[in-house]
């Protein structure tokens, strides 16, 4: 969660129909996109966490509908939105709905209704995060976690899910040798694998300090496994944060953060961007400003293939911040700017529109906290009314309804104990043979399989809403189904009416056999 300054600031009021400032909760923003309707998705959590928030606006900003996804008992933060080839949502976070911080995803269909969500149950980890998911080029799903793994030293992870939620790997990766306390910050995923981008820590050439924070990135190849990883400046006595990294059409990596530095006794957090080829060789540093005690950039997107839009913003006092538009060429050169009026949080998140113009989110206290959003366009000048008649949302069958919405998760158990143990994972059918009570009892995990030979993998699953209980008797006729709660461990059965012969008890799950059993009635 970003720090917010609590102070009364009064926003300006401008002409134009932006920015726009949504002061129906006690909240903050995280992220906006754009969806495929010319609307905006606002990403954000109520000041609680107990809450998070996703709010559906016009092409102006005007709210259409808002779902506030929790249950009020725990903490439920959403970190990341984006939208789905199925014109859908995908969204990471972290919640203690299981008394511990556990990552979780969830996927949202064109209504914003939830379609699957899952939790990453890791025992004796008290805090574990999903910090960003992106849709991979298979239809899957990627999740980037830190703190996922029992290994203290692995703090990146990734997960990969195909397309209805099912755990296809999960990977988790040591640092760069010498580099400690990697923190994750963000992802890119395109066809030849995905970026990491963290913070690190790394001593100076030559030894003599613990550790310098440092850009730091890790490539993949689309199976998760390290191609190559890099530490800006390990060599060159480079300082830095990064926040988030965008690539060119070329493949080029940049990343925008800030660079510390110290000149004449004094230091300065200066707003910087830092390239990196595809290969993950080294290519240049840029500070966007200088000469500033504690700035930084948190987004920017490609406006075209030579022009980044980017948000430097930097602290004014210790209640306000100064934040600007900024139009740099791909070597960091300032081409323009926008001076906006100062608010009490940075920049968080932005997106380009359809029609090459720029919408971003911030926060601001003013006697509670409020979300603001600016649109601009490709000259950094304030939006003004669009009146083109759009329809949104014309995917969904009927009008979406704003409301609560308390999600069922899945909870995945990411340990050994069912391959250890497999009998925790079957379903058990007694006495057999059987004449005129039979007892079933359920299974304490339910394991789903994708894949086949060296592709198929296993998704361990400790927490669900139900599963479907399924009688068949020697012929493959059905004679019962049920549903089956996750609380209910056993039931009992009167069979004395049923014929003699075999019967196959079957256990599903999200459509897949998890379980079964043959039963001999006698």
């Amino acid at each position: 969660m970003t720090l917010l300054f609590l102070t009364c600031l009064r926003f300006q009021v401008f002409p134009q129909n932006w920015p726009k400032t949504y002061p129906n909760w006690d909240a903050w923003a995280q992220w906006i996109i754009e969806t495929y309707d010319k609307g905006y998705i606002i990403l954000g959590n109520t000041c609680n966490c107990n809450y998070g928030l996703v709010i559906k606006t016009d092409i102006n900003g005007n709210i259409l509908w808002y779902k506030e996804i929790g249950d009020n008992e725990h903490i439920f933060v959403m970190n990341n939105i984006e939208q789905t080839l199925d014109m859908g949502y995908i969204i990471s976070g972290t919640t203690t709905k299981f008394n511990q911080y556990d990552a979780y995803i969830i996927k949202l269909n064109h209504c914003g209704e939830i379609e699957w969500c899952n939790i990453i149950y890791t025992p004796n980890l008290e805090y574990d995060i999903g910090l960003r998911v992106k849709q991979t080029p298979d239809l899957g799903y990627l999740l980037l976690g830190s703190y996922n793994d029992p290994n203290p030293d692995i703090r990146t992870n990734l997960f990969k899910f195909d397309s209805i939620g099912n755990l296809i790997w999960h990977k988790g990766y040591l640092p760069h040798i010498s580099a400690f306390n990697d923190d994750a910050q963000d992802l890119i995923v395109d066809s030849t694998g995905f970026l990491i981008t963290s913070i690190c820590y790394y001593p100076d050439p030559g030894g003599g300090s613990v550790g310098w924070n440092r850009f730091y990135f890790t490539k993949t190849d689309t199976a998760g496994d390290k191609l190559w990883d890099v530490i800006y400046g390990d060599t060159s006595f480079y300082y830095g944060y990064p926040m988030i990294s965008i690539k060119s059409n070329t493949g080029n990596f940049y990343s925008f953060g800030k660079h510390d530095i110290i000149l004449d006794s004094i230091g300065y957090d200066n707003p910087a961007m830092v390239k990196i080829l595809s290969n993950g060789t080294q290519s240049y540093s840029k500070d966007i400003l200088s000469n500033l005690n504690t700035g930084g950039c948190g987004t920017a997107i490609f406006l075209n293939d030579t022009t980044i839009v980017n948000s430097p913003g930097w602290a004014i006092n210790m209640y306000s911040v100064q934040n600007l538009f900024m139009k740099t060429d791909t070597f960091g050169n300032v081409l323009k700017s926008k001076v906006l009026p100062p608010i009490s949080d940075a920049m968080m998140s932005m997106a380009k529109t359809f029609d090459n113009k720029i919408v971003s989110i911030a926060n601001n206290f003013y006697s509670y906290l409020q979300i603001i959003a600016f649109k601009v366009n490709s000259d950094l000048e304030f939006d003004s009314v669009d009146t083109h008649p759009f329809t949104y949302d014309s995917l969904c069958p009927y009008p979406i309804t704003s409301g609560f919405i308390n999600p069922t998760c899945d909870q995945i158990l990411d340990v050994s104990e069912p391959q250890t143990h497999p009998e925790t994972t079957l379903l058990k059918v007694y006495p057999n043979p059987a004449s005129n009570q039979l007892k079933v009892e359920f299974p304490k995990y339910i394991v789903t399989t994708t894949g086949s030979g060296k592709n198929q993998s296993n998704t361990v699953f400790y927490q669900w809403k139900s599963t479907t209980l399924e009688v068949y008797d020697f012929t493959g006729k059905q004679i019962l189904t049920k549903e089956i709660p996750k609380d209910q461990q056993q039931m009992s059965f009167d069979i004395s009416a049923w014929h003699r012969g075999m019967y196959y008890f079957r256990l599903s799950y999200r459509g897949q056999t998890v379980a079964g059993e043959k039963v001999v009635l006698k």
